[in-house]
């Protein structure tokens, strides 16, 4: 199943906090905020999607998200892999 990250930041931010966090999945960019508007994640009044994590399964539809209020308000990976695995 493939993880992918998006968020408006530029190749090279994204590149760097790839190093930073050790991620070494895609990071793909959202210009415009395309795919946080139509998410329905895009941060009122700020150029970027509030934290949040969808599980997509194989139709497209959403399996489980979980939208965060903050920055700070983001699910642990152990949270997000009982989904996948749910899913699979």
């Amino acid at each position: 199943m493939p993880v992918v990250g998006i968020s408006v930041d530029t190749a090279e931010e994204s590149r760097e906090m790839a190093g930073e966090l050790g991620i070494d999945y895609p990071l793909l960019r959202d210009e415009g905020l395309r795919v946080a508007l139509a998410y329905g994640v895009a941060m009122d009044g700020r150029d970027i999607a509030v934290p949040a994590v969808f599980v997509i399964d194989g139709n497209q539809r959403i399996h489980w998200k979980k939208v965060g209020e903050s920055v700070w308000d983001r699910p642990k990976v152990e949270v997000i892999l009982e989904q996948v695995d749910a899913l699979l």
